[in-house]
């Protein structure tokens, strides 16, 4: 009985020598056997969609605006102004960027004259979603994605 069972152990770790070499080779012995073996399936997420490009930026430059209240000059607005676009878009905007410039300083001289008060600081929000209409009311709709203003400063 001793006899049998270790000729029926030694088969066994033959047999579990033959399954691992194959494993190491690259081959899976219970595919080709039809069985299927739950640690050769994949369960990983598929991969991760790409990241979208980086944002491409076209400078507007430095936007100064004279604050008229009341028929004179009170004060006047400073601000950089960059335009935030699709890559493939940037060359059309810079081409047209004399017209956004002429376009924005004709609103923003009327905006401002009506919205600045007195030892308030300027609404960059505001004044972003105002130039992203006027902007699309110039170039047309989805030309820019959206409208970066830096250091505003009310002197």
């Amino acid at each position: 009985m001793i006899r049998v069972i270790f000729i029926v152990i030694s088969l066994l770790l033959i047999l579990a020598g033959v399954v691992g070499g194959l494993y190491f080779w690259g081959i899976d012995p219970l595919a080709k056997l039809g069985i299927d073996n739950p640690l050769s399936r994949s369960d990983a997420p598929p991969p991760a969609p790409p990241p979208p490009p980086p944002p491409s930026y076209v400078d507007f430059g430095l936007l100064m605006v004279p604050v008229i209240q009341n028929h004179e000059v009170r004060k006047q607005a400073e601000m950089i102004v960059r335009l935030e676009v699709d890559p493939k878009n940037k060359e059309i905007v810079a081409r047209n960027l004399p017209r956004l410039q002429n376009a924005f300083l004709e609103d923003m001289i009327n905006f401002l004259g009506s919205t600045v008060q007195p030892g308030q600081p300027l609404d960059t929000r505001a004044i972003s979603r105002r130039l992203m209409i006027v902007a699309d009311r110039t170039l047309g709709p989805g030309y820019l994605r959206n409208i970066v203003i830096e250091n505003p400063n009310l002197k």
